[in-house]
């Protein structure tokens, strides 16, 4: 019988079968599967994975000076044990009689990068003595089972004599803070709604827009809708502005009055003059919108 010829994907698979089988050196001709093994392992020539450990957290600090030899920072350390050479339970129970050891270097290699900061500033000494570690702080400890890594990293806190002292201004701080935040909401507020009741007062008062001078007259009344301290603040300004005006007027007055008996016709005039705009000015001419309102704080007065 004729042999059927081979397709694509058959040739393709053979080539591939030879090229492993040439690569591995192995008669199969097929891939070799990983041997996989487990942490606890123990037996056997093959490499063993890494394993690592975190040492329990420690509620007792290391004490390293700050900058100026006062304070102290509180260290917390934390420690890192790495190995490929012994079990995770095997470490967890070999790292125990190397961490006093480690305790001891980090010491030594932290206590200069602590003394290099300012006491009030954990942050910055943290920092700077990861940083050391980073470079300084991998040790290998030889043990019975094999070799472990010890990676170090630390938290710091500031001295409890520093804390105690800064307290009050760290307090008052956060006063002053939230006194400024809560004064602009309340300012906020207050303009919002006078401009508010502003606008419902000239809609009353049929009034086509309000100028200047209206607001200045009218925004006392408004406030106190708005906020009674606010209103407070704008009843003394308007009463205040009220009594240099009816003060200035008697000057004016009597200033005119007075050239008009020497005889000076021209200065009274000027005089007349300057009183009439100002009376209009201030809402105060005869006839003016505001006419019964300011008749109404004279007689307060």
């Amino acid at each position: 019988m004729r042999r059927r010829p081979k397709g694509l994907l058959a040739t393709v698979r053979e080539a591939v079968r030879t090229w492993w089988h040439s690569k591995n050196g192995d008669g199969t001709g097929e891939p070799q599967a990983e041997d996989a093994r487990s942490d606890d392992d123990t037996d056997g020539a093959g490499p063993r994975k890494k394993v690592s450990v975190q040492s329990p957290p420690v509620e007792s600090a290391i004490p390293m000076a700050a900058h100026g030899d006062v304070f102290s920072f509180q260290v917390f350390p934390a420690f890192r044990w790495t190995s490929t050479e012994m079990s995770r339970e095997t470490l967890k129970t070999r790292v125990r009689q190397h961490e006093e050891t480690a305790r001891e270097e980090l010491l030594r290699v932290a206590w200069t990068a602590a003394r290099a900061c300012a006491p009030d500033d954990p942050e910055a000494a943290e920092q700077a003595i990861n940083t050391r570690l980073s470079t300084d702080g991998n040790w290998c400890y030889d043990d019975a089972q094999g070799r472990i890594r010890c990676t170090p990293s630390v938290r710091v806190r500031v001295d409890p004599a520093v804390r105690d002292h800064v307290l009050q201004y760290r307090l008052e701080e956060l006063t002053l803070k939230e006194t400024l935040r809560v004064g602009e909401l309340r300012a906020k507020r207050a303009r919002e709604l006078t401009e508010a009741w502003l606008e419902v007062i000239k809609d009353l008062e049929l009034l086509d827009e309000l100028d200047a001078h209206k607001r200045r007259l009218l925004v006392p009344f408004a406030s106190a809708f708005a906020d009674d301290e606010f209103h407070v603040v704008m009843s003394a300004l308007r009463k205040e502005r009220l009594t240099s005006v009816q003060a200035l007027l008697r000057a004016l007055e009597g200033a005119s009055g007075a050239h008009q008996r020497s005889g000076m016709y021209e200065f009274t005039t000027m005089y007349d003059t300057a009183l009439n705009a100002f009376r209009k000015e201030m809402g105060l001419g005869p006839g003016a919108w505001a006419g019964d309102l300011v008749m109404l704080e004279e007689m307060e007065l």
